[in-house]
């Protein structure tokens, strides 16, 4: 049974998360859902935009999937079609290990999950990115290109980790902190804070 999908978020990711879906026979795309006056009653990549969060049409057989890399306006997306009674899906398409649970998420091809891992909702892992054993994830995170999160981590709700970050074992990543790109973090990181470099340092 295909399963028929809206993805919220039109812009460059959201073009990602939709080829990724192309070429995989289980998915057919209805549309996207963005606010943006650009893409409003277009065609992306050949897919029709259907709306904005508000006024987006929710169809008994159309289930909604977060594709937007910004965790704040995923957020706020989420929370607006959540609110209108919308479904959201869960796509895995990346190796998930033993006993690891993940709620409405994606998880990319190339992506490793490894065991008793716990991924929350609306999360998104990309592209080779690989989760150590036993690592939680909270709502809302998005996981950039071939970012390498060692076992036992902790990472809260609404963080960005950006591509090729390698975050140490063991390590709590607070709720709204961001990694910047390449970044290895070796020591715990604040709520809110935003972390750059080799070894890894808070910057604001």
């Amino acid at each position: 049974m295909t399963i028929r999908l809206c993805l919220l978020g039109a812009g460059g990711y959201g073009r990602e998360v939709l080829d990724c879906l192309l070429n995989d026979s289980r998915f057919e795309v209805a549309g996207f859902v963005d606010d943006s006056p650009a893409f409003r009653g277009n065609e992306v990549a050949g897919v029709p935009v259907l709306g904005g969060v508000d006024d987006v049409p929710l169809l008994p057989d159309v289930l909604f999937l977060a594709s937007v890399g910004s965790p704040a306006l995923r957020r706020k997306m989420t929370q607006s079609l959540l609110a209108r009674g919308a479904n959201f899906a869960r796509v895995l398409c990346g190796y998930i290990g033993s006993r690891s649970q993940i709620g409405a998420s994606l998880i990319h091809p190339g992506a490793v999950l490894s065991v008793d891992c716990q991924v929350a909702d609306y999360v998104s892992i990309s592209f080779g990115a690989v989760l150590g054993h036993d690592t939680v994830v909270g709502d809302y995170t998005h996981i950039g290109w071939g970012a390498f999160i060692a076992g036992n981590c902790h990472i809260g709700e609404g963080v960005l980790i950006e591509p090729s970050v390698c975050i140490a074992r063991g390590l709590h990543i607070g709720s709204g902190a961001h990694i910047g790109l390449g970044s290895v973090v070796l020591r715990d990181v604040p709520e809110g804070a935003t972390v750059l470099g080799n070894p890894g340092r808070v910057v604001r």
